[in-house]
């Protein structure tokens, strides 16, 4: 997919919200509103690059809020992605991640998002970062109720 335009939408109550797969790029997600996901309210992977996912609120993720898939290796990895002032509520059980980049991803920007938790903290983390990601920004997010806000592998 080339260029997509994924505007407006609401969805609620499936699997995985918004999947990005197989080389998406120069697409833009803005302003959808994804509830009560079973899996992740955004997931991002296989030579999924240059896309902008901004003003979306996700909230009550049953695994995590915003995932970067590790997919078979760097080349295939979600690259130059900018995920920015989107607010991430509740995400995953009680080790949940909201944003978590895994795998060889690289040159993804995270710029003023709001992640919070209103359950308890338990374990749960705002931005997880993988030992294999690289020139991944972090930048001027807000964070509240989690046990950990930012952590890299």
């Amino acid at each position: 997919s080339q260029r997509p335009l994924m505007r407006r939408n609401k969805l609620e109550r499936c699997q995985i919200g918004l999947f990005f797969c197989w080389g998406v790029k120069y697409g833009l997600a803005e302003d959808n509103t994804i509830t009560d996901i079973l899996g992740q309210g955004i997931s991002i992977g296989h030579r999924d690059t240059d896309n902008i996912v901004r003003k979306n609120t996700v909230k009550n993720s049953g695994q995590t809020g915003i995932l970067f898939r590790p997919e078979r290796g760097a080349s295939f990895c979600g690259h130059r992605n900018l995920i920015e002032q989107n607010t991430i509520e509740n995400s995953g059980p009680i080790e949940g991640v909201a944003i978590d980049v895994q795998g060889g991803t690289e040159q993804v920007t995270l710029r003023k998002n709001t992640i919070r938790e209103t359950r308890e903290p338990g374990q749960r983390i705002g931005i997880r970062l993988g030992k294999e990601t690289r020139e991944i920004a972090v930048v001027e997010n807000q964070y509240s109720g989690l046990m950990r806000d930012f952590v890299q592998v």
